[in-house]
């Protein structure tokens, strides 16, 4: 069956969102793109990749039938606000979108609602991934590793087995959390830093090993 799904935000990311959902399409036709969701209402009408900007916010609040909704944010303080915001409609779901050729022990996994899982990921085993987690591109994701929510993991991070990591935390590109640290809530983890130790204040860490700046 073939279902209608939005995508809230108009930007590069948003943008990705779409084209990954032409891939999961291409290996079986599931979805249909309305198109997207802005909060600018001088946006609306205007085409992004031949797909319209459909409405802003008030466009999901008012519908009266059920619509997928896929969020194309890179920021976990905002997928939380829309998130939270949106889900007490109880005519919207948030599928989980993984492409077709992301690696993983898929019976030794668990997810929550509104994950976004790119190409190239490779999960292990014995995973918990929770509601809302954005992992971009080539991404990897040892065993026993716990995932909270409103997570957003850029390309080529690596997580190591063991690792737990809270809610709202952002990892920059190329990123690495070595085996079985803790990372709290509100962290940011700079571009190519590398988490050698718990993480337990929130605040920007960067370098290797990664120390807080601020």
């Amino acid at each position: 069956m073939i279902e209608d799904i939005v995508i809230i935000g108009a930007s590069g990311l948003a943008k990705e969102v779409a084209f990954l959902i032409e891939d999961i399409n291409k290996d079986k036709k599931h979805w249909n793109v309305l198109g997207f969701i802005d909060e600018n209402d001088k946006q609306v009408g205007l085409d992004i990749n031949n797909k319209p900007i459909i409405g802003t916010d008030n466009w999901i609040l008012n519908q009266n039938r059920s619509v997928n909704v896929a969020f194309g944010t890179g920021s976990p303080h905002l997928i939380k606000k829309l998130s939270t915001e949106f889900m007490g409609n109880n005519l919207l779901k948030f599928p989980n979108l993984i492409h077709p050729n992301v690696i993983g022990d898929w019976n030794n996994i668990s997810f929550g609602a509104g994950n976004i899982i790119c190409a190239g990921n490779i999960f292990t085993t014995s995973i918990q991934i929770g509601n809302f987690n954005y992992f971009n591109l080539s991404c990897t994701l040892g065993h026993d590793s716990i995932i909270g929510n409103y997570n957003v993991i850029n390309p080529t991070v690596n997580i190591s087995g063991g690792v737990e990591m809270e809610d709202e935390i952002l990892l920059g590109t190329g990123s690495q959390i070595l085996q079985y640290k803790n990372i709290c809530n509100n962290c940011v983890v700079g571009a190519g830093s590398v988490v050698t130790k718990d993480l337990n204040e929130a605040g920007v860490y960067v370098g290797a090993p990664a120390k807080r700046i601020k």
